[in-house]
């Protein structure tokens, strides 16, 4: 039976155009990503960030902002939605792009890029993951297609995903991390057959892997727990934390607090809280969820520069940051 389910989840692997970038030394020895520092910190340092894929004018100094801050905080593991590439964009892969930023400022990260389709060759969408720690394995799942984009006047139709990078803390152990980017502008229905996909894809892939490891899931969920209209979005937050999931930033805070005034953002918003998207509305749709950890030793969201002027802008979202007790 595991044979058979490895061989269905590695065709949806391979559909769903995963590819990865793993920094060696060049010669096939031993990986230059380390992250030896982890298990004897005992917290896990994680930011998830949209990357805002149609601004391109400023996307190289936009990575410089994130990768400055991955290298300071120190960041562990990058989750990114709308990773670009394409000749409409002038690039091939920007987390490719944010990976050499890195690795300028002698941080090393191993790279699980899962492209969805939009216009191939001209313009692809992906979601990314970046590591200090080794990627072992890499999985992803088309999620139920609903929307489409619009970019310089053509319609782009984007099949999203959810995507698994398992990755190896030495002195700890293993596990998984999944990143995803759930549906804007769509219906009730289709975000819930997209959220049905998302959480059955997460636990079977955690019931194939032996032992009761710690996982986290986090990305672009485009889910506000306070927004009513067009439809009430909280019974898609609370079915995440029925699933067994905890909002780490959440946590020891008071959820109708956060980011509760859509006309002026607070601390709390991921999004209306950058100058790319001045004047929309504040709302909170960016989220790390765990299972397993011991909590929170500190959490932000970070890149909200109309709140904190002083932060850099790098994205129409705000990113979150996370640092995690291990277990």
């Amino acid at each position: 039976m595991r044979i058979f389910f490895f061989a269905v989840i590695f065709s949806v692997t391979v559909l769903s155009g995963c590819i990865g970038h793993r920094s060696g030394n060049g010669g096939g020895g031993e990986s230059l990503v380390q992250c030896g520092d982890v298990a004897g910190r005992a917290h896990l340092n994680i930011l998830t960030v949209n990357l805002l894929f149609s601004e391109i004018k400023t996307r190289d100094q936009r990575l410089d902002a994130i990768a400055d801050f991955a290298v300071d905080a120190p960041v562990d593991v990058i989750l990114l939605q709308e990773v670009v590439g394409g000749v409409l964009v002038d690039t091939a892969n920007s987390a490719l792009d944010l990976q050499g930023k890195l690795r300028d400022k002698d941080s090393e990260y191993d790279l699980h890029t899962a492209f969805e389709v939009g216009l191939p060759g001209a313009l692809v969408l992906a979601n990314a993951v970046l590591s200090r720690c080794d990627i072992e394995v890499k999985m992803a799942k088309r999620l139920p297609f609903t929307a489409e984009l619009e970019f310089k006047e053509r319609a782009i139709k984007l099949p999203r995903n959810v995507m698994m990078t398992r990755i190896d803390i030495p002195g700890f152990g293993k596990l998984n991390v999944y990143n995803t980017h759930l549906c804007a502008k769509c219906s009730a229905d289709e975000m819930g057959r997209q959220l049905d996909v998302l959480l059955t894809f997460v636990n079977d892939m955690e019931g194939f892997f032996p032992g009761n490891n710690p996982l986290i899931m986090g990305g672009d969920f485009n889910i506000d727990r306070l927004r009513t209209e067009p439809f009430d979005e909280k019974p898609f937050y609370d079915r995440i934390i029925n699933a067994g999931f905890v909002d780490a930033y959440a946590e020891d805070r008071i959820l109708d607090n956060l980011c509760k005034d859509t006309e002026v953002a607070d601390a709390h918003c991921t999004v209306g809280v950058s100058s790319l998207d001045e004047g929309d509305s504040a709302r909170r749709i960016d989220y790390i969820f765990t299972n397993g950890f011991a909590g929170s030793r500190e959490s932000r969201v970070v890149f909200n520069s109309l709140v904190e002027p002083g932060q850099p802008t790098v994205s129409d979202h705000a990113g979150v940051f996370v640092s995690l007790t291990l277990p």
